[in-house]
């Protein structure tokens, strides 16, 4: 029995972005100051995680395909362009924003218009939440693991 073409190309790309990742990895020092942890660390567990997630994936699509999907009635289903609008003015004015506006703020823009997408209009929830989120994120990369992440406007001066 063949697997269905769409599960094994998001198996594949699956594989090829923790290919990417992991590479992309081994150009960062791991070696940090004080807290011993350097920059390539993260990226690297990341990227061994997501090629095990794709080996799952591709040996869930060659044993019988995925679990409970009709990929038939998949394909028959309309694209909901707004959500992926919504979605892909996230990512865009976050990587746009984060070096200017810093890490927690273009983080919270990330996650208000991510949310919409995913059909959520509780804005004042989805900005506490990610003011929440990208606070301890910010936290723990800063004064955790020592790694600076961008401050922006937030930055306090010295």
């Amino acid at each position: 029995m063949r697997p269905p073409g769409g599960q094994l190309a998001v198996a594949a790309g699956v594989l090829a972005l923790g290919a990417l990742v992991t590479w992309g990895s081994f150009h960062l020092p791991t070696g940090g100051g004080y807290a011993q942890v350097g920059p390539g660390v993260v990226p690297r567990i990341v990227g061994i995680a997501t090629l095990l997630l794709g080996a799952w994936l591709l040996y869930e699509a060659f044993s019988g395909g995925f679990r409970g999907i009709d990929e038939e009635a998949e394909a028959r289903m309309p694209m909901h362009w707004a959500s992926f609008a919504w979605v892909s003015a996230g990512i865009i004015a976050y990587g746009l924003l984060i070096q200017g506006a810093g890490f927690i703020l273009s983080s919270i823009l990330l996650f208000l218009l991510v949310a919409r997408g995913f059909g959520s209009r509780r804005w004042a929830l989805n900005a506490v939440s990610g003011t929440v989120l990208a606070a301890a994120i910010f936290a723990i990369f800063t004064y955790g693991l020592g790694l600076t992440l961008p401050a922006g406007v937030l930055k306090v001066p010295a």
